[in-house]
């Protein structure tokens, strides 16, 4: 069972998340909000921990954009994808150096949600290919301007499963990239956790962009 939350202001459109989401046996939804602040007056009565939360940038109140530290301070573990019609590359850029897994533009169908879904479910990130093109194109001007490794505590083999992680590639398209196996990948990233002081792969991902910018 897939647990999903939703923070979204347009109430047709989450009431559209919602009725499909519970058409499928494999989804339930744990929460629907209108904003942050309702997340927060209601976030000690939900009872299970979201998998995925789908958030919408342009909240009434407190942004999407704050809203991205608050969900990962109360859900370590849980990836959290931003919903938005806004593809001006220094929010997106902010979104996801802020802990966002993934960003997908609006609109969107609900049918690619759900197959999007399946890929987070196997460690890939959840991003538009739009997005993805405006964050590899980041990430790589960067690199040119800096030409230094992620970190010093790292070894080049944990560099490189970095890089293919940022950008968007599951576990087992990084094992395929670097001709390994996913169990390695695994055991690289658990070595990089414990390395760089991180818990999930969403810090993981905010700390590496974080010092690139």
């Amino acid at each position: 069972m897939i647990t999903v939350g939703l923070i979204e202001d347009d109430p047709k459109l989450r009431l559209n998340f919602e009725t499909f989401f519970k058409l499928d046996k494999e989804v339930d939804v744990v929460f629907s909000y209108s904003s942050i602040e309702q997340f927060l007056a209601n976030k000690n009565s939900i009872t299970y921990d979201p998998f995925i939360v789908f958030l919408d940038i342009g909240l009434p109140g407190i942004s999407g954009l704050e809203g991205v530290s608050i969900i990962n301070k109360q859900y370590k573990e849980t990836h959290l994808v931003i919903l938005s019609g806004n593809n001006d590359e220094e929010v997106i850029w902010q979104a996801i150096s802020k802990g966002a897994n993934g960003y997908l533009l609006k609109p969107v169908s609900l049918q690619e949600i759900k197959k999007q879904i399946e890929i987070v479910k196997n460690g890939g990130a959840l991003i538009s290919p739009e997005i993805a093109q405006i964050i590899i194109g980041r990430v790589n001007n960067l690199g040119q301007k800096k030409q230094q490794p992620v970190s010093d505590k790292l070894t080049a083999r944990e560099n490189d499963v970095i890089e293919q992680l940022v950008n968007g590639f599951t576990y087992k398209e990084i094992a395929n990239v670097l001709g390994i196996s996913a169990t390695t990948v695994n055991d690289h990233l658990k070595n990089i956790y414990n390395k760089l002081g991180v818990n999930s792969k969403a810090e993981l991902i905010s700390k590496i962009l974080s010092a690139r910018a």
